[in-house]
């Protein structure tokens, strides 16, 4: 489904990327069951607290070595009748035992986080049997967690994450059902690709076949009150979808890091093309991406 990340700008901050997860979940107005849902998601997150608390031992974790709390949110909102909420706290800790994999004196990094999103979908009813005014709306409330392992390099970094998807599907005239399934994330950050930056990110929900892809080219864009506040622009383009719906997103992409708060906030607007709505549709988005 969809993202809402904010990306690094250099090897120097190998840790400021977006908000993790590009998948979401939707909220058609009707509640959802939770009683399931609540229990799947008690299995994702028990082995995010217990790695927690294993990698914060001093053995993991010596004097020169710190681990990073991020934290992120975002929204996306396509004309063509769809909304992605998200947020994700997470952490990365240091691997000095896996210093080898990596280029540099940055050692490897493990990746521990946790998201909850929420996504509305509409769409022309295909049968009266589900159609309310016209229109099919689909909900999926839910969350995710997953573990991963961050490689830096002079040039980058690339990252590797495995977890678990858990969500309510709720659609009109239709049951709540809960669905889980495996979740796959990679990433791919090329810091030194001509005058800036290229990142490539995908993820995979195994539950419902739904594949997201996205790309990023960001620039220099300038600063305000003596570099408080750094700017960086540039292209993307981004694909999604499953049996059902797919997308093609292509855009632009504005964020300001402001270092005095650990945080970068960004913008991001384009035009789209949906497998459910004809024509050409736009999208807007804002997220934000908090470590420290």
């Amino acid at each position: 489904m969809r993202r809402f990340f904010s990306r690094s700008q250099g090897a120097d901050r190998i840790w400021k990327l977006k908000d993790p997860v590009r998948f979401f979940f939707f909220s058609s107005g009707r509640s959802a069951k939770r009683s399931g849902l609540s229990r799947h998601l008690i299995f994702s997150v028990l082995p995010f607290l217990l790695g927690l608390s294993f990698l914060l031992s001093p053995d993991l974790c010596p004097a020169d070595s710190s681990p990073v709390l991020e934290l992120s949110g975002g929204e996306m909102v396509f004309s063509q009748q769809a909304a992605f909420y998200d947020a994700m706290v997470g952490g990365l800790f240091p691997l000095e035992g896996l210093r080898a994999l990596a280029s540099g004196e940055t050692p490897a990094f493990l990746h521990l986080f946790v998201a909850g999103n929420v996504i509305t979908f509409n769409q022309p009813a295909v049968s009266p049997d589900q159609s309310v005014d016209g229109l099919t709306r689909q909900s999926y409330i839910g969350g995710v967690g997953a573990v991963g392992l961050r490689i830096p390099a002079s040039w980058g970094f690339w990252e590797g994450d495995v977890g678990g998807a858990y969500f309510n599907v709720d659609q009109t005239l239709t049951p709540v059902s809960t669905v889980g399934g495996v979740y796959l994330q990679t990433e791919l950050l090329l810091d030194r690709l001509g005058p800036g930056s290229l990142d490539l990110f995908g993820s995979y929900i195994g539950s419902i076949n739904y594949l997201l892809g996205e790309g990023r080219y960001l620039v220099d864009a300038g600063n305000l009150f003596e570099k408080r506040v750094l700017f960086y622009a540039g292209p993307e383009v981004i694909g999604q979808g499953n049996d059902s719906y797919q997308a093609v997103q292509a855009g632009g992409v504005l964020s300001a890091e402001v270092p005095s708060l650990h945080t970068i906030f960004s913008l991001e607007a384009g035009v789209l093309n949906s497998s459910v709505w004809p024509g050409i549709g736009g999208y807007e988005g804002f997220s934000f991406y908090y470590s420290y």
